[in-house]
Parts: C-alpha cells; structure tokens; sequence
C-alpha cells in the first residue's frame, strides 16, 4: 500500500476538525452501526476525568497485557504520531488499517460530517475488533456524558480527578464538570474515582450519580497504599484489598503517578472481584513495565531535558512538586507553549520560583495560546522572559545555549511534544 494513500486517508481525518467538537452520540452511533458495532465485541475499560486519564488507563492496558491478554488501549491527544492514539499491546495502529478503514467508509463519513474525534473512536473500535483483542482500555475525549466513547458499557468505570477544565462546555463549577465526567457511570458497574470522601463537590455528585444507577462507588482512600521515593523511583505499597502486601517500583515518576497507579490496581481488584484472571505478578510487572511516554521524562542527559505534559494548573502543581523532590535546590530553564483556555497565565507563576529563565512561543495550532497572555501575571522580580516566533524556534536556540549541566524543562501541551519531537525523539516516542 502506498504512502500517498495513506498520507491522503490521514488527511481526510484531520480535515474532519472543521466541523470542531460535537457533543453528542448520534453521529458516531450511526457510524459504528455501518460498521457492525464492534465497540461490542470486546469488554471495555472505560476511563474519565481532568488528569491522569492516560496514565492510569496505561498502567491497566499494562497490566492486563502482563497478565498474557491482548490489549486495545485508545487515548487522546497524541505526541508526535496520530497512530499513537489506537494501540494493541504497545504497539500503534498499522497505516494499512487506517487507509482502508478511510477508503471503505469515507462515504457514510461524509454523509454525517462527523468530527475528527468521532472518526477516530470509531476507527478504534473498527480496529480492535478486526484485531481479536481481549480488552480494551477506552479513554474520553472531552467530559464523558455526550463524549464518542461514551457508547459503551464497561466492566469498570474509571473517574480520575476533577478540576476546572473546558468551563465554556463542561460547566463552571466543580460539580457540573463531574456530573459531564459521571455521564461514564452506568447501571450496576463498579466506578473507580481518583477523587477523595471529604465532602466536595464532585464527591456528592459521584455519589448521586452512582447510587441513581446502583453502581458500585470506590473513593480514592489515602490509607489503602503508601508512598515511598526510594533512588528517584516511586514505590507503591498496597496495604488493603485483593493485592495487599504488593510493592512495585514504579516506571513513572511523580507523587501524582503513584495514585494513578493505585486506582489502576483499585481497577484490576474489581476485574478480579468479577472473576477476571489478574494476578498479583501481573499487576506488579504492569506498574514496573508501563511505558507512557511524555509524562516527566527525560530524553536527553547534557544538557538535561525533560518532558512533560502538564497542560493546566493541576498538571502545573505536579509538575513543580516533582521538580523539587527529584532536583533539589536546582533552577529550571522552563520552555512552555499551551493552548487557550487552559489558564496558561495562572499556570507560570506556579513555575517561576524555581525558573532561571522562561521560554514560550505561539503553537502551530489554531487554538494556540497568545504567549504575551501567558507571561500576562508573572510578578515583577520574575526570571527572565523571551518569547519565540515557534516552539521549534525556541527550542533549538535553547538546546544551543545550554551548559552539559543545565535542565530544560518543555510543559504546557500534547502540541508542543509534536512540535519539536524531531529535536527531542527517543526510541518509542
């Protein structure tokens, strides 16, 4: 199969972005009824909330595939490569199946002028069912009540975290953004949420919600695992349920990363709970062995690089406390590009007292955030500022600059990986 037909395929698929974000299932119900709706041919994982999706929902596929199944895992956005979005057992989805899954359906495609993200999710299921997978680990989109996912019925519910996110959609409060995420919550199936029992706004909506539909509702329990950062890696030490005593090492880093593999395995133990074969062994070497690139990561030692995708004020938080524990007393020369509304401005403060410097540019993106915004609250006093015509820009003459024993920091989006991926790349990105 050429090239050209695949480059042409893809190209059809991003020119679906003009019709922007529709919120709804009717399109892509339709869609996946021309395709035999293969969504059902496989038990589904379904994960939701503000941060942590994509990790948590690869510690699952990673442990379910450590376990000896084969694994669809679907995610959103990707870094540098559109087939990183639909992979089976790590690895992407081939061009040939995109290509022919384009040239078969493209006319009932344009027929409902369905959006990008409807094309992909069904291009997913198509994909996963012509793969014979044994699972599938299903992350949203956008929300999770009108999200294209949302047309499936999991053996688990996954709701991470909830914070202001999307607001000009999702709602302005707390607790309007997670009824959109509880939307995922369905009749009798046990539901997972990153979120604590205090009394939040999103906790009373999860419970509401999941006693409406008699779902099963698991708070994230600060008492069930312990922490420890031993030699840079974090350790996780299960203390209740099915797999306590468990400890694995973690291959991500960050205090953030260690809950979301604990609700990984808080998933695994309702799998098991349902008579599904997860062994401790394999919920071991699927927190040991996940590799989920872009999230604290660093592709280059002289001068030190590190990746992330922090790309709101929460992912920022994280982002600043694991520079602190794993590089004490350092200064940060910070790269940030972000697209609009993810209160890129309330982001920067958080990172400038550990800054030497900070660099932003605009994105090659339509929603790219206006870098002088960006800047728009750092407080007099803040460490130095440049703003680039590119991210590309920025970075190189920032790779040029640096002494061996300098740390580049580059955060703020997805985008900004893809953008320089070429200055950066590391075997698997």
């Amino acid at each position: 199969m050429s090239d050209a037909r695949y480059q042409k395929a893809l190209k059809f698929i991003y020119d679906r972005q003009h019709f922007g974000i529709k919120l709804g299932l009717e399109n892509v119900l339709r869609l996946v009824d021309w395709l035999g709706n293969p969504q059902n041919n496989y038990p589904t994982i379904h994960i939701a909330g503000s941060n942590g999706k994509g990790s948590t929902s690869s510690f699952i596929a990673s442990i379910l595939e450590a376990e000896g199944y084969k694994v669809g895992l679907y995610t959103s956005p990707h870094l540098a490569d559109y087939r990183e979005r639909i992979r089976v057992n790590g690895q992407k989805i081939a061009p040939e199946a995109i290509t022919a899954f384009v040239e078969k359906y493209k006319p009932q495609m344009i027929k409902t002028q369905v959006t990008f993200f409807e094309v992909t999710t069904a291009l997913a299921f198509w994909y996963f069912a012509r793969q014979r997978v044994d699972w599938v680990v299903l992350e949203t989109g956008l929300g999770g009540r009108l999200d294209a996912t949302n047309i499936v019925t999991p053996v688990v519910s996954v709701i991470t975290n909830i914070s202001l996110e999307h607001t000009n959609i999702l709602g302005r409060t707390v607790y309007k953004i997670a009824g959109e995420k509880a939307g995922i919550i369905k009749p009798g199936v046990p539901v997972i949420t990153g979120v604590e029992n205090n009394g939040n706004a999103a906790a009373r909506c999860f419970r509401e919600v999941s006693g409406k539909q008699g779902a099963p509702l698991s708070f994230l329990d600060r008492r069930e695992f312990k922490h420890v950062s031993t030699n840079g890696t974090e350790v996780l030490l299960i203390k209740d349920g099915p797999f306590a005593g468990l400890e694995a090492g973690l291959s991500l880093l960050g205090r953030h990363q260690v809950e979301n593999a604990f609700l990984a395995v808080r998933a695994a133990a309702a799998l098991r709970a349902q008579g599904v074969r997860v062994s401790r062994e394999a919920v071991r070497r699927g927190l040991e062995r996940n590799y989920w690139p872009g999230r604290f990561m660093t592709v280059r030692v002289r001068p030190r690089v590190i990746i992330d995708v922090a790309h709101n004020q929460e992912g920022f938080v994280a982002l600043t406390d694991t520079l602190k524990r794993c590089c004490p007393g350092r200064k940060f020369d910070f790269l940030i590009c972000m697209v609009e509304k993810k209160k890129g401005d309330r982001c920067l403060p958080l990172i400038a007292p550990l800054a030497r410097s900070i660099s932003t540019a605009p994105l090659d993106n339509p929603r790219s955030d206006d870098p002088y915004f960006l800047i728009s609250r750092l407080r007099p006093g803040r460490p130095p500022v440049r703003v680039f015509p590119s991210a590309m820009t920025a970075c190189k003459d920032l790779l040029e600059n640096s002494a061996p024993s300098d740390i580049l920091v580059i955060a703020g989006s997805h985008f900004t990986m893809g953008e320089i991926a070429s200055l950066i790349k590391r075997d698997g990105f």
